[in-house]
């Protein structure tokens, strides 16, 4: 139940950084991974939910996409082996989908930068989130 807590503050406080680093993507991809199902689905409805309402661009565009992907991954999750490199690239494939979909819905350009700072600060989120949540660096 905590580590539910940590994940809500955590995503509550890195979400005026998502502008530059999309740290949130990030969060929800470590507790689609980590965490039950039905956790998951309901913090990725809550993150599009609060992402919408503190980015109003188009209301309920990211609610619908972090919903879908989620889906879409906790369908894949159990043929995924988990390491570093197949989460790694994991991330990246569901990042660059989410930003195509979003950028093609609100018809916005693709931000090169965002994408490379986002990829840049993966590993070290979910290091620290590990550490934090789980009281270990890195899970085999």
């Amino acid at each position: 139940m905590l580590r539910y807590l940590l994940y809500i503050i955590t995503l509550y406080v890195t979400l005026p950084f998502s502008g530059t680093v999309d740290l949130t993507a990030i969060i929800v991809f470590y507790v689609i991974t980590t965490e039950d199902a039905r956790f998951a689905l309901a913090f990725a409805f809550g993150t599009g939910l609060l992402t919408d309402l503190y980015y109003p661009t188009r209301l309920g565009i990211n609610t619908v996409v972090y919903v879908a992907l989620t889906q879409a991954l906790l369908f894949l999750k159990k043929f995924l082996v988990l390491n570093p490199l197949t989460t790694v690239a994991t991330f990246i494939v569901l990042y660059l989908v989410k930003t195509v979909a979003l950028s093609l819905a609100i018809a916005s350009p693709i931000e090169l930068t965002r994408i490379i700072y986002t990829v840049l600060a993966f590993f070290p989120t979910v290091s620290l989130l590990n550490k934090l949540s789980h009281g270990v660096w890195m899970t085999e």
